[in-house]
């Protein structure tokens, strides 16, 4: 990324996840428990055509990830495209448990950056029942199904 003269000194490094690696939660959202379901997203798409998709499946037909009340759920999501996507979760806080394959114990947020061509896992606790949203932040992937 070049700098903004003005701005910085320096050129700014490319966006990755070794601030993620470092992050800690103060208090961990997960209480030691076995994993009850783990889900596989698979992101993919590609800039020609423009278009993106969530296990090969655009919006609105999609299949619903199906979790039941109480559920412990890690869902890994693996990016096949080579684009970073920040991938969002409604209803429910998050952990980051994994980032390509390693394990941590990382921060809790709603939303987390899944690197081009990488993996990252998030765990949570099912405790707020309904219908919710899990998408790529970047808006106008979303749009253009």
């Amino acid at each position: 990324m070049s700098r903004l003269a003005a701005e910085a000194g320096e050129n700014a490094a490319p966006v990755d996840l070794s601030l993620e690696r470092r992050l800690k939660a103060i208090t961990p959202l997960l209480a030691p428990r076995a994993l009850d379901v783990t889900r596989r997203v698979i992101l993919t798409g590609a800039m020609a055509p423009y278009a993106w998709s969530l296990n090969g499946e655009n919006w609105p037909n999609v299949t619903p990830l199906m979790i039941t009340h109480g559920q412990r759920v890690a869902i890994e999501m693996v990016n096949h495209t080579m684009m970073a996507h920040p991938m969002h979760l409604h209803g429910h806080a998050f952990q980051v448990v994994a980032i390509n394959g390693t394990p941590l114990a990382g921060a809790v947020r709603d939303t987390v950056l899944v690197p081009r061509m990488g993996s990252v896992t998030i765990a949570f606790d099912a405790d707020n029942p309904g219908r919710w949203a899990f998408h790529c932040h970047n808006l106008y992937h979303m749009m253009t199904a």
